[in-house]
């Protein structure tokens, strides 16, 4: 947290600021502040000067004084190479991998982001028929199949399971993905690394030595939970692949899954050190870690958003019908082909990760090049050091980009013309500066893993999320099977989100479920 004097003092405070008072310790205090406030500031600053392509700063808890950047501007900076604008080292901070993740190579040489973003994409129509029979085994398991009663079930932590069970059917199969226990501590060492990381990050630096010992005990203790589960499994499929490389006569199909792929990495990397079996159930972890909550986050939000429509609407019953129509030509399974038809479902997944994203401000990068970065129009210069961010619930919930923006409309992105484009929307230019007069719509439709720079779901430029496809997938057939298969109850209002610092995360509540008569 800078609160002291300097250039970088001085810089700051060149610049609108938000959330700082004039008072002693007037940094410090607004950095406390920024626990419950954040939210408000951003939205201030955001419609004060975000729209006349002004940057703003407000202090944070966790991450210091922070630089957010004008929708117009997002593009260039954030397509600037990682010498000048950095993610790795931003990243690594932002979950403290120096404390929450025991062996600093698998923070340092992630290939594991590789698998993902790569053979996991490419292997899509593969993995989807797994993904689909473990959804279909986990809402039979944690919803019921009980047609007469209603069954109450806390939204949240059902999606964690459910999504857990699936994405690990891809990560790693049988039978890990079926073992209860070891779902519960994907959850738990996920929540553990992510939260030990926001508390490290807001203790003042000269302490965090201390908090960062006391988390790193926690994950350290979460990992062995999870070894005990994991180490014999990786060991088998490490002596199986190194056996069947060896001998030919060895009759044994490599699986393909995830585990397998990552093990090829490892294989690939010619470094005999990334095929320790410890190491390698630290990459798989490390994949959940990623994945797992950020998906069951978005399930769970799709889920209430849908049951808190008008249930005169008929949007319910729109999306049953779409999922109908499309597994009945697919011949009864689902694949990679009809997953891709579900038109309205997608649209429905993007509308609802629009309205909830995962932080009021966020993608965080860190300005590292000696000589700084410019923007242009008005002409800034930003030093080294200086750390930037997107204020993605402001953008997402903006009039000017987005009619309605406030209202949840599931078919929003099935619609050309329902978004601006604010790179040419007059909505967005400071003084002086040219733009269409009044709104530019795109006649384009979206598909939620598709980026721009008004939709920021899955992050933006050549570092967005690399299993975006994977999760809009997933969780394509999460709903389909929901829809297909069960009821929700109607609820009367859609439960708030807990906003702290710049997270946004849900309350676990109940809601009533029973399965729809006829299914199987």
């Amino acid at each position: 947290m800078l609160i002291g004097t300097g250039s970088d003092t001085i810089f700051l405070n060149s610049l609108p600021v938000i959330g700082v008072r004039n008072e002693w310790f007037a940094w410090a205090r607004a950095a406390l502040r920024s626990y419950y406030d954040t939210k408000d500031w951003v939205f201030a600053g955001y419609f004060k000067y975000s729209k006349q392509n002004q940057p703003f700063v407000i202090p944070s808890l966790d991450r210091g004084p922070m630089i957010v950047i004008p929708p117009r501007q997002i593009k260039n900076l954030y397509d600037l190479p990682e010498s000048v604008l950095d993610i790795h080292a931003t990243q690594n901070v932002t979950i403290q991998t120096r404390w929450t993740i025991k062996d600093q190579e698998v923070a340092d040489n992630d290939f594991q982001i590789s698998v993902v973003r790569h053979q996991i994409t490419r292997n899509l129509a593969t993995l989807t028929p797994v993904i689909a029979t473990e959804l279909k085994l986990g809402f039979e398991r944690w919803w019921g199949l009980d047609t007469t009663h209603w069954k109450e079930v806390k939204i949240w932590d059902s999606c964690l399971k459910l999504i857990a069970g699936a994405s690990n059917g891809a990560f790693c199969g049988q039978p890990l993905c079926r073992n209860a226990r070891f779902l519960d501590i994907l959850r738990d060492h996920g929540i553990t690394v992510f939260a030990g990381a926001l508390f490290i990050n807001s203790t003042p630096k000269p302490f965090r030595s201390i908090s960062g010992k006391i988390i790193s005990m926690s994950c350290n203790y979460q990992f062995k939970r999870a070894l005990k589960l994991v180490l014999p499994f990786v060991q088998e499929r490490l002596d199986n692949t190194a056996r069947f490389k060896a001998d030919s006569s060895f009759q044994w199909t490599p699986p393909e899954d995830g585990l397998q792929w990552l093990i090829d990495e490892c294989y690939a990397s010619g470094d005999a050190r990334q095929l320790d079996p410890e190491r390698v159930s630290f990459r798989l972890l490390f994949v959940n870690d990623i994945s797992l909550h950020s998906t069951a986050y978005t399930a769970h939000n799709v889920i209430l958003d849908l049951w808190t429509t008008d249930p005169s609407s008929g949007v319910v019953e729109a999306l049953r019908e779409e999922c109908e129509r499309v597994f009945r030509q697919a011949g009864g399974s689902w694949t990679r082909e009809a997953v891709s038809k579900l038109n309205l479902v997608d649209s429905a997944v993007r509308e609802s990760m629009r309205l909830a994203p995962f932080a009021t401000v966020g993608l965080p990068r860190k300005v590292v090049h000696p000589d700084g970065v410019m923007l242009k129009s008005p002409e800034l210069h930003i030093p080294q050091g200086s750390m930037l961010a997107i204020p993605i619930e402001a953008i997402h919930q903006d009039d000017d980009v987005y009619p309605e923006a406030r209202r949840f409309d599931p078919f929003r992105f099935t619609k050309p013309g329902g978004v601006v484009d604010i790179f040419s929307s007059a909505n967005f230019t400071a003084k002086g500066e040219k733009g269409v007069i009044g709104p530019a719509r795109d006649p384009h439709t979206r598909s939620a893993a598709t980026l721009d720079n008004a939709f920021l779901g899955f992050g933006f430029g050549k570092h967005a999320c690399p299993g975006r496809f994977f999760a809009l997938n997933e969780l394509k057939i999460f709903m389909a099977h929901l829809l297909l298969n069960y009821d929700v109850e109607y609820m009367a209002s859609r439960p708030p989100l807990t906003n702290r610092i710049w997270l946004k995360y849900p309350q676990d509540v109940p809601v009533r479920v029973k399965r729809r008569v006829g299914q199987s």
